[in-house]
């Protein structure tokens, strides 16, 4: 809102204009604009970080502290496929 508008036009008048002002509590969600909701969900860099830890240590107790990427993988000689055992691996060499 500019200089002239704020000092010509009374704050009530310019509270009431406000969208969200005139929106009922139901409808604020719809009316608030992008930019304003935005800022709301910004995080704080510390809340950020402190997200990202707890999500990394939640997540590796729930995995079962497998951390390293996933099951494990057998390959032999140049062979392109990623074998689930030893035996899947041993019986392609074969083939």
């Amino acid at each position: 809102m500019g200089f002239l508008s704020r000092t010509f036009v009374p704050r009530g008048v310019r509270k009431a204009a406000h969208p969200v002002r005139t929106a009922k509590s139901s409808a604020k969600k719809a009316v608030t604009p992008k930019s304003v909701k935005k800022v709301q969900r910004a995080m704080n860099p510390l809340d950020s970080l402190q997200y990202g830890l707890e999500r990394k240590a939640t997540t590796a107790i729930r995995s079962g502290g497998k951390t390293s990427g996933g099951a494990p993988v057998h390959r032999h000689g140049s062979c392109p496929v990623k074998h689930r055992s030893a035996q899947a691996a041993a019986k392609r060499r074969n083939a």
